[in-house]
């Protein structure tokens, strides 16, 4: 008679230190082989899969649409039935962004054999934010939530006089309009909203646009592209990226008085087919060619479509795309993310001026409007000059040794320059890269 394995909610990611369990997979005592699905979280990117590692009877401590705590005990597998069916102690649930034990709220306390930095949850980074107050007064502690704050923070007579309950439904006295159907928002749009929130609160974020002439450019597009004929976003990405490389200011973001610099360059790309909202990661991407960039988003996207995007698909995105060219918009502004300074919005191409509108939203506290209206220019330049339309007897073996753009993606009608590489090599240069653009 034994343990055979402790199931605790896993940390996918530091932006996520609550879970959602949005399916339970099997009933509290029954039999399950090593590799059975249990049940599936909800993280603020995707959802994650949680499957047994021991054969035995499970004993489940969770319920679906809960969100809990990372390193919650959520299930338990046994050798045997009798101990999976022993009452044990109740796990932790959030409520409101508050650590409560159903029936008791006990509320979390500090970890004195916790040696690391603490985490705070979301609510309580916000409540500490509007306080003022130094997290040095949670050191020693694992995990800090809105209740710890207000209990150690907030003066007596501002303290919650009592616990909240866990079937809590009002939250203020608000007076609805009649003739409504409401339904609550998923754990997964609440992220979204708080992290769309966290840099646009600030109100310090604003939008530049420019006109790019498309003229013979989906020639280009169409002849060369596998898989997404009629689409700039492949070429966008690609020349996006290298551009990014010396305009560091936008593949960064703001946090504590502090501008951070990613030292990858990963874009993501925006995605959205009837499985809600994500963001999916071209990891590298200024290590990969046009055609490599065209497989990834074929790929990621049928992922996506699949229900198979894994937390790596969709972490670590240094700088965002958005293409809203399929849906006819001329013209929109995107929301800058958190933990990026920039994004780059695509419109619609239209056919009487043969031309679309490239809209970068940025953070204000990262850069400035000369940077990001140099970007686009030069971003303009390296797009239009796949105008080129002489197809014909290009030599593919010809590469830039700077950005490794070959003779047949850098169409100018100028053609490469021979040059010395840097380490002493023979070697082509790009009128892009030559002129420094």
């Amino acid at each position: 008679m034994a343990l055979l394995q402790e199931i605790k909610v896993p940390l996918l990611s530091v932006n996520d230190t609550t879970l959602t369990v949005v399916e339970i997979n099997v009933a509290s005592g029954s039999a399950v082989a090593s590799g059975d699905l249990l049940m599936v979280f909800e993280t603020s990117k995707t959802t994650f899969e949680l499957h047994a590692e021991s054969a035995g009877f499970v004993k489940i401590l969770a319920e679906a649409n809960n969100d809990y705590e990372v390193n919650s005990t959520i299930a338990e597998i046994f050798s045997t039935l009798e101990e999976a069916k022993e009452v044990s102690t109740p796990q932790f649930a959030i409520v409101d962004n508050v650590t409560v034990t159903p029936g008791s709220n006990i509320l979390t306390l500090p970890n004195p054999e916790f040696t690391g930095s603490a985490i705070f949850s979301n609510s309580a980074k916000k409540l500490l934010a509007e306080l003022g107050a130094d997290t040095a007064v949670f050191s020693g502690w694992d995990l800090v939530t809105k209740e710890d704050v207000e209990k150690n923070i907030l003066p007596k007579n501002k303290q919650r006089q009592s616990p909240i309950p866990i079937d809590e439904v009002t939250k203020n006295n608000e007076i609805l309009p009649t003739g409504i159907v409401s339904k609550p928002v998923s754990s997964n749009k609440k992220r979204e909203i708080e992290y769309l929130s966290a840099v646009q609160h600030t109100g310090l974020i604003s939008t530049v646009y420019i006109h790019l002439d498309t003229r013979n450019i989906f020639n280009y597009v169409n002849r060369q592209m596998k898989y997404l004929k009629n689409s700039l976003l492949p070429l966008i990405i690609y020349e996006g990226s290298r551009l990014l490389r010396t305009h560091r200011l936008l593949n960064a973001f703001y946090y504590q008085d502090k501008i951070h610099f990613y030292e990858a360059v990963n874009i993501g790309f925006a995605i959205d087919i009837d499985k809600g909202l994500k963001v999916l990661k071209v990891p590298g991407t200024d290590q990969q060619g046009i055609f490599d960039i065209e497989e990834q988003i074929f790929s990621l996207s049928e992922k996506y479509i699949e229900d198979k995007l894994t937390v790596q698909d969709l972490t670590d995105i240094t700088f965002t795309v958005t293409d809203l060219s399929g849906e006819g918009i001329h013209s929109f502004k995107p929301l800058v993310n958190k933990y990026n300074s920039a994004i780059l919005g695509i419109s619609a191409a239209d056919s009487r001026t043969k031309s679309l509108t490239l809209s970068l939203s940025f953070d204000h506290r990262v850069t400035e409007g000369k940077e990001v209206s140099i970007f686009l220019r030069e971003l303009k330049q390296r797009l239009e000059s796949y105008s080129y339309t002489d197809l014909e007897n290009v030599r593919p073996d010809v590469t830039c040794y700077k950005c490794m753009r070959t003779l047949n993606e850098d169409l100018t009608g100028l053609g490469m320059i021979p040059c010395i590489a840097i380490d002493g090599r023979e070697g082509h240069i790009c009128a892009s890269c030559w002129s420094g653009h």
